[in-house]
Order: C-alpha cells, then structure tokens, then sequence
C-alpha cells in the first residue's frame, strides 16, 4: 500500500484490510493509517498530530463497528506523537472499552513510551 508518495512503509502487507473509500494522505498529512479489519488491527506510521487523528478516529470507527473482540493498535512505527494523537489513543480505548471490545497498543514506539511516561499515562500502554 503507498502512503500518497509512492512508499510502502515496512512492516506493511499491501492491500489487505485496505476499503475501496480509504482517502489518501495528503501533502499536509504525515500520519500513515493501515487497518486489517480481519485482525482488528490499526497500524500507525509517522507522525501522529491534529492533522492525522480524524483518519485515526475514523479508522477506529469502523473497526469498533464490526464488534471485534479486541482492538489493537500497533505503533511501532510512529515517529512523532503530540498531545492530540496521545488524546486520539485514549479515546480509542475508552470507545473500545465502552464496545466491550478489549484494547491494547502494541509495539510502542520509544516517541510513545517516552510520551506517555511524561504524561502519566502509562496504563496506556498495559497489556502490550
């Protein structure tokens, strides 16, 4: 799968998970969102600031939507993460929790282990 500039990030299988309506990054944009809704499995890539958690949300959306009995959101290739990504994690585990849908973050990135020692929230991050 490109992220927009003709790279395959690795770690990434392609189309698989990929919905026909997947909107494009653009130029602007840095965050890269995978979803492999078999798996219930959210793959985050690059910076994860304002400009990428409505893509996030949206992605969580619709994977929420198909009662996964887990949700996992694997980070090991964010680069960056600001407070509002950080808030866009938590809101995706407390939307799952609300599903009943068990959450995790899987293969945290140092960007979002340091982020998340800093701001206290470490429970984040529990059961990865």
């Amino acid at each position: 799968m490109r992220d927009g500039w003709g790279y395959v990030p690795d770690g990434c299988s392609g189309q698989e998970g990929r919905m026909s309506d997947d909107v494009e990054p653009s130029l602007g944009d840095l965050l890269y969102v995978e979803v492999d809704y078999d798996a219930a499995t959210i793959v985050v890539i690059g910076e994860f600031d304002m400009t990428g958690t409505a893509r996030f949300w949206a992605r969580v959306s619709e994977t929420l939507a198909t009662n996964p009995p887990s949700l996992t959101v694997e980070a090991r290739g964010l680069t960056f993460i600001d407070s509002s990504g950080l808030a866009a994690l938590i809101r995706a585990r407390e939307a799952a929790k609300e599903a009943g849908v068990a959450f995790r973050v899987s293969e945290p990135s140092p960007m979002l282990r340091r982020i998340v020692e800093l701001t206290g929230v470490v429970d984040l991050l529990q059961g990865e």
